[in-house]
């Protein structure tokens, strides 16, 4: 799953050109960090300018050269770049997607003995680093969380007054408002890929089920599939919901015609500045036991090959995961901190944010398996048959478990 639109993201297309600093008064080839990103709003730029002046200041003589890959570009790029032996210092990726091909084609350096020696790592949640072998390859400085976005406006003509916390109590509200006859229910992506997988699998991470356990907990995966086809044939979520990404879902939301919106953090500056009407926000709604989402965002790492690997990590733990920088990264584009002495700031605990921020404490682990993508694809798929129309409720769990099998037996068959 970002900010790049997370799960993941949207980048601009730009053209990928080696930098020449020789010349015009430039550092020493030897003096430039190489970063590669895929960031292309204003807000990841933003952060990205402060946290490189700051460390310019601090190292004289370094400049930090930023590369914005077009972010379906960034894996061949790296893979490429593996084995050329030519490539960035600091790569920030899409981990969620590919840790387990860029682990495995050497892309990534281990960094274990630097996380280890790194006197902060007490303040990151376990979900922060993602391990391969028991090494530390990926380090996560801020997370993209999904959350529930409501209409204040819409909710209190049907003296709704609070925002719902769990499955029941939203199944509840969209019921009024059906009945209501003058809005929609809710807005969210059901497209047949990874969004729409991972805008549902909470409603199993509730109940503590994930793509590593469904055989032994199949009762509750058909349970879930018929809720959601129930609320399709009831109307509380349009049939077209099954095509929609997260930005399409986003922009129906914030046509006021909605009275909710599943989505995600990066969605807060645009609550905040574009609503006509009252935004409310809340956890993702429980369905039998705690909140639980996915985590997503991009992970920090070090090319395998970096000349400049001590300095590299450098960057990383003084301009990316240091308080300070996690907390302009919030600020400036949204990036929920993972440190919990950030989290837990006062200044940051302000309305519109905070059920995101108190999800960060609860996250699921990503199953550490090549075809990761490929299980969530054959979930996305079976969410939107059911929302269409085209499966019912029980076919589609099948079709899902299914599915999830035969991507997890393709990629090893493990999930750790």
């Amino acid at each position: 799953m970002v900010r790049a639109r997370s799960i993941f993201g949207t980048a601009a297309l730009v053209t990928l050109l080696a930098v020449s600093m020789s010349g015009c008064g430039g550092p020493p080839e030897d003096k430039i960090l190489t970063v590669w990103t895929y960031f292309s709003d204003d807000g990841g730029r933003a952060s990205l300018a402060d946290r490189d002046a700051a460390f310019e200041k601090a190292n004289p003589g370094w400049k930090v050269n930023q590369v914005q890959v077009p972010f379906d570009q960034m894996d061949q790029k790296l893979l490429a770049a593996a084995q050329t032996g030519t490539g960035p210092d600091v790569v920030v990726n899409n981990v969620v997607v590919d840790f387990p091909s860029l682990v495995a084609a050497g892309v990534l350096k281990d960094i274990t003995a630097e996380w280890n020696a790194y006197t902060d790592k007490a303040l990151f949640p376990e979900s922060a680093t993602w391990t391969s072998g028991g090494k530390v390859y990926n380090v996560m400085a801020y997370t993209n969380l999904l959350g529930l976005f409501g209409n204040g406006d819409i909710l209190g003509q049907y003296g709704i007054t609070t925002m719902p916390t769990t499955m029941d109590e939203l199944e509840a509200d969209l019921a009024k408002v059906k009945a209501g006859g003058k809005y929609q229910g809710l807005a969210e992506a059901a497209a047949p890929n990874v969004e729409g997988a991972w805008l549902f699998m909470p409603w199993l991470l509730s109940q503590d089920v994930n793509y590593c356990n469904f055989p032994s907990n199949a009762d509750k995966v058909v349970t879930a599939f018929n809720r959601i086809e129930k609320w399709a044939k009831k109307g509380y979520i349009p049939k077209s919901a099954a095509t929609w990404d997260q930005a399409t879902a986003w922009q129906k939301f914030m046509t006021a015609d909605f009275a909710f919106g599943l989505n995600g953090n990066w969605n807060i500056g645009s609550a905040r500045d574009n609503a006509k009407f009252a935004v409310w926000t809340a956890q993702f709604p429980t369905n039998g036991g705690p909140s639980v989402v996915f985590p997503g965002g991009e992970g920090l790492g070090i090319f395998a090959k970096s000349t400049h690997a001590d300095m590299a990590w450098n960057y990383l733990k003084n301009y990316w995961l240091s308080a300070d920088m996690q907390m302009k990264r919030f600020m400036a584009g949204g990036g929920l901190p993972v440190r919990t002495d950030v989290t837990s700031d006062p200044s940051i605990q302000i309305k519109l944010p905070l059920p995101f921020l108190k999800a960060t404490a609860n996250t699921a682990a990503w199953p550490k398996n090549p075809k990761t993508t490929e299980m969530q694809i054959a979930m996305g798929r079976a969410v939107s048959s059911v929302i269409s129309g085209q499966q019912t409720g029980p076919e589609a769990a099948k079709s899902a478990m299914e599915g999830v099998a035969s991507a997890r037996e393709a990629g090893g068959g493990g999930c750790e």
